[in-house]
């Protein structure tokens, strides 16, 4: 499942998968979903992630997490 789904908390490491999945669109929806449902002051980012697999995808939470200057995963 290559598309991922996440939460992605910015005042810790927590990282909180909604689903993953195969076909890009459906990963799309969700992740708008997702986007609409947060409220202002909310402490994390929902972001879709292509990735191989978990260890990759847990790869790239890592980066995203060094690029937006968040704690480490």
């Amino acid at each position: 499942m290559p598309y991922y789904v996440y939460a992605i908390h910015t005042d810790s490491n927590i990282n909180r998968l909604y689903d993953s999945f195969v076909n890009f669109n459906d990963a799309e929806n969700l992740e708008k979903e997702m986007k609409m449902g947060r409220s202002p002051g909310d402490n994390y980012v929902v972001q879709m992630i292509y990735a191989e697999d978990d260890v990759n995808v847990k790869r790239k939470i890592s980066e995203f997490r060094k690029e937006h200057k968040l704690p480490p995963s």
